[in-house]
């Protein structure tokens, strides 16, 4: 399943090249908190989340095609040392909301591959990979030569470890800048 989501980033990285001009592509980073939900609140704390990827926009009407990875860590509230890292490849689409201002709000959907990684001090980690998805929203800005956004989302993957079934959801509030490739 790795294999397959790697390649699948692959192919849309290539159409970055292949499909628009490259000053309407853009690419972007950024990070912050990220506060666990559902079954993962009742053993993680708040942790941080990292997220980097690029867009390519589909015509001029606001909607684009994006692809990212993003990494994280929450540390667990029972057990010094224990820690889980969710990590992985989504792709998605994003609407950008014409507000005629320099203020550009957005909503996104992303679906692809979450991995749950878990660490500890005292024994043997374990990881599993599992279909993942989310969503958010945030506004865009300028920031000098880059835009700068803000944003709140939403993420969560099902697991089923010897036939015990968990998510791994979380809620993150991030900041970050996107930059014009060409432009």
């Amino acid at each position: 399943m790795k294999k397959l989501a790697t390649a699948v980033l692959l192919v849309i990285l290539g159409l970055f090249v292949g499909t628009t001009s490259a000053s309407a592509q853009f690419i972007y980073a950024g990070g912050g908190g990220s506060f666990p939900m559902s079954d993962y609140g009742d053993y993680a704390n708040t942790g941080f989340l990292f997220v980097a990827g690029g867009g390519i926009p589909l015509g001029d009407a606001g909607l684009n095609v994006v692809a990212e990875v993003f990494y994280g860590q929450n540390s667990h509230s029972d057990v010094d040392g224990d820690k889980t890292n969710p990590y992985g490849v989504m792709g998605g689409l994003e609407y950008d909301i014409a507000t005629g201002s320099s203020l550009e709000p957005y909503i996104f959907g992303q679906a692809g591959l979450m991995v749950h990684k878990y660490s500890s001090d005292t024994f043997e980690g374990d990881s599993q990979s599992a279909f993942g998805y989310g969503g958010g929203a945030g506004v865009g800005f300028p920031l000098g030569g880059v835009n700068g956004w803000v944003e709140g989302r939403l993420m969560n993957a099902a697991f089923d470890e010897a036939g015990t079934s968990y998510n791994t959801m979380f809620a993150a509030i991030m900041a970050g800048i996107s930059v014009s490739l060409g432009g």
